[in-house]
């Protein structure tokens, strides 16, 4: 089973990690769309999680109902509209669109709350210090979590609900 997590930017480079059965197959950065799919799509991951918005509001809202449930639950997320968040909701959409592989929607802090995680711990396992590198393997996690059953789905968004790989 071959996963991929994307902590996708706008302004810098997006860090991408894969996954297979739990064991760290690619780690880097990629600057265009083009280049975060491509190389992305080499590995042929099944899922690909990306921490960005998928989806847009209802016409007329300016959150999602994702967000209204994540945070009775006690998470936060960032509306996909508000201030640069816009752009990636944009970057994220387009380039979800691009994947052959499924493509599901994640927040690598909320993913790591789920799991009991936290990013030091990730940095101990897998021996990286670059928190956007983190952030991708936080995704790429989620994307095991939820290939594996372990997940609550709300909407695009997925939750895991057990700890995977560590």
């Amino acid at each position: 089973m071959t996963v991929a997590g994307i902590d996708l930017a706008v302004k810098k480079p997006t860090a991408i990690a894969v996954l297979e059965e739990c064991q760290l197959l690619y780690l880097g950065l990629a600057d265009t769309d083009e280049e975060i799919v491509y190389t992305t799509s080499l590995f042929k991951p099944s899922v690909v999680a990306i921490d960005a918005p998928l989806t847009l509001p209802e016409e007329g809202k300016w959150v999602r109902d994702v967000e209204v449930e994540l945070r009775r639950l006690g998470y936060r997320l960032l509306p996909p509209l508000m201030g640069p968040m816009k752009l990636l909701t944009e970057r994220g959409i387009r380039i979800s669109r691009m994947f052959s592989a499924e493509v599901i929607e994640i927040h690598p802090a909320t993913s790591l709350k789920a799991m009991g995680l936290t990013r030091e711990a990730l940095r101990r396992k897998f021996g990286v210090r670059h928190r956007d590198l983190i952030d991708a393997i936080a995704a790429a996690l989620t994307a095991t979590a939820y290939k594996l059953g372990h997940y609550k789905r709300f909407g695009p968004f997925v939750l895991p609900n057990a700890r995977v790989c560590i």
